[in-house]
């Protein structure tokens, strides 16, 4: 659970899929959906050893299904809305995470000191060995980490809710999938199991270090980001439309 003076959460019960906030000293239920499947699949699916190297990074960090635009809240700006693309990952529950964290984090040092092309295939196999059981993803929630510690995050200590904006095309078909996902942003610290395992996924598929201007080359928190709501804005083909 998170600290409520910094995210705000009084409480997230799966049995009653609902969360509880401390809004402005109000109390505001919001409810606790999980991820749409066609979302969940899609983005479960990303990495595969079909795929060249430059379609796996892609997929995994510059695509709009892993890496979605994220909306946050600042009312007194007088534009009071901010976007920022952030690299998302599926997650483990918090149980499965305490039992793995240690050799997925030496799993990951064991890369080091190699060149990146060279261990591709050995990272695609531990993210695919993290994903393999379907019964220990929480289906619940999506996880992220902050770099830099700005708007984003000064808006989610403000105003925990947030809004992803996924997109992507399926292979076999070529139709455009497109969802709004409506989350409550539960801020973690470092140290913790879950940023531990989200500092991996996020560094698993890293090949180049990102200055973030900070003093410490470390994340400020990662995030838990809860769905209450999802809203697909999928194109719909038409019958007897022919594009040029």
């Amino acid at each position: 659970m998170s600290d409520e003076g910094t995210s705000k959460i009084k409480f997230i019960d799966k049995d009653r899929r609902r969360i509880e906030l401390n809004l402005g000293g109000l109390s505001v239920g919001f409810p606790l959906n999980a991820i749409p499947d066609a979302v969940y699949e899609a983005i479960a699916n990303a990495v595969n050893k079909s795929s060249s190297s430059s379609e796996t990074i892609n997929e995994l960090y510059i695509g709009p299904l892993t890496k979605p635009s994220v909306a946050t809240l600042n009312a007194s700006n007088i534009f009071p809305i901010n976007s920022a693309r952030k690299v998302i990952r599926l997650t483990l529950t918090d149980e499965t995470i305490e039992d793995i964290i240690d050799d997925f984090e030496g799993a990951e040092l064991a890369f080091q000191g190699r060149p990146f092309e060279d261990t591709l295939d050995e990272r695609i196999d531990l993210y695919q060995k993290m994903m393999l059981d379907d019964s220990k993803i929480d289906r619940f929630r999506l996880g992220a980490v902050e770099m830099y510690g700005d708007q984003t995050y000064q808006n989610i200590l403000r105003d925990p809710r947030i809004t992803l904006n996924m997109f992507w095309t399926q292979d076999n078909n070529k139709v455009a999938r497109s969802f709004q996902i409506n989350c409550i942003a539960e801020v973690i610290p470092p140290g913790t199991p879950f940023y531990r395992y989200m500092r991996v996924m996020r560094r698993l598929f890293s090949s180049t270090l990102i200055d973030t201007d900070r003093r410490s080359p470390d994340y400020v928190c990662a995030y838990k980001f809860w769905v209450c709501e999802a809203k697909d804005k999928s194109l719909t083909p038409k019958t007897g439309f022919v594009p040029d």
